[in-house]
């Protein structure tokens, strides 16, 4: 793994989304991974910033509810095809997703939460915000798409400590 800059890739960010990341978090004995489409890459507070959102009702929220890093890992050679589809259905509350999917959590040095060995491009974050969102505050039209049945998002504000990519 090299380490790149995030100028060098926040275009490819932006057009893998929609195709989707796995979103990694360890916490105490908690280990979880789980697919996102969604993000913001950009700066806050002078620090380069990743901000991703997770549902209350996902397994991922117990486990980054305590966390103070996550991982972000891309597949842009569609290796991890499989494994965000997975990943995106299924609960780790109900399986070993790093077992049932085949993939590899690698660990740095004082970071607690892994990437996927299986990825091309990882990003590392420790956790310098979090909130709730506030549906008071939302506009309608998002409101009435996105959360007809009430499962809101925390969102989680990364302070980007490394991109990594082989």
């Amino acid at each position: 793994m090299k380490e790149i800059t995030l100028a060098n890739v926040s275009e490819e960010v932006i057009n893998q989304l929609p195709k989707g990341a796995l979103l990694t978090v360890k916490s105490k004995d908690k280990l979880n991974t789980m697919t996102i489409g969604w993000a913001t890459i950009g700066r806050v507070w002078n620090k380069p910033i990743l901000t991703v959102l997770v549902r209350f009702s996902r397994y991922t929220h117990e486990v980054i509810k305590d966390a103070n890093t996550f991982t972000v890992s891309f597949s842009t050679d569609g290796k991890l095809k499989e494994a965000i589809a997975v990943c995106g259905k299924e609960s780790g509350r109900n399986m070993d997703k790093f077992q049932e999917c085949g993939i590899t959590p690698v660990y740095i040095d004082g970071i607690e939460s892994p990437y996927i060995a299986e990825g091309d491009l990882h990003f590392v974050c420790k956790i310098v915000y979090k909130n709730t969102l506030e549906p008071e505050l939302l506009s309608k039209e998002i409101k009435d798409q996105w959360y007809r049945d009430n499962d809101y998002h925390c969102i989680y504000f990364g302070e980007i400590m490394k991109i990594l990519s082989k």
